[in-house]
């Protein structure tokens, strides 16, 4: 249990310090990143699924970023050819931390991804709006409507990679059981 509410702490941590600070959280948010991968029980999966998620994040919120709907008004881009802020793509990477952890109780039912995916990603969008790390090219309503739309894809794919992984990583024990490598 405590592994859970650790994870969900880790992440909201790397949420708030990415919002409020863009840039200036990427070296503490790599560090947690690294804390988290020290940590983990499901290390493999983790950073397996971490590394996905950093290339469909960084593609799906390109493609949003390029559409219009999100806009980026940072003076310090690190990398001048990454499609998104970096410390975005790293957001992705916190989040699949989540998957095999403290987000457990969506494995497995899809449905629930979608409509969970739907109703509180947009939230998320809407507030690091409202924080100002971002620019909406769009109304909140509109905005909501395209990122949930998005979210409601996304999040059960996040959750079906997941597990794939996760079963390439069970390996019989002499008793018959799986367990993780």
């Amino acid at each position: 249990m405590w592994l859970k509410v650790g994870n969900f702490v880790w992440f909201q941590t790397i949420w708030w310090l990415i919002i409020l600070f863009q840039n200036n959280a990427i070296l503490p948010v790599v560090a947690l990143i690294g804390v988290w991968i020290v940590l983990s029980p499901q290390r493999a999966a983790d950073i397996k699924l971490m590394s996905i998620m950093l290339v469909i994040g960084t593609v799906v919120d390109g493609l949003l970023t390029h559409g219009g709907l999100f806009n980026f008004t940072e003076q310090n881009v690190l990398i001048p050819f990454w499609p998104i802020p970096i410390w975005l793509s790293l957001l992705w990477v916190a989040f699949s931390g989540t998957v095999h952890h403290s987000m457990e109780a969506f494995k497995g039912r899809y449905a629930l991804c979608a409509v969970g995916g739907a109703i509180f990603a947009p939230l998320s969008y809407i507030a690091g709006a409202r924080f100002d790390a971002v620019e909406l090219g769009a109304s909140y309503i509109m905005s909501y409507a395209i990122i949930a739309a998005v979210w409601s894809v996304v999040f059960p794919l996040c959750f079906y990679i997941s597990s794939k992984l996760l079963k390439t990583q069970l390996t019989p024990n002499i008793q018959g059981e799986s367990t993780y490598d």
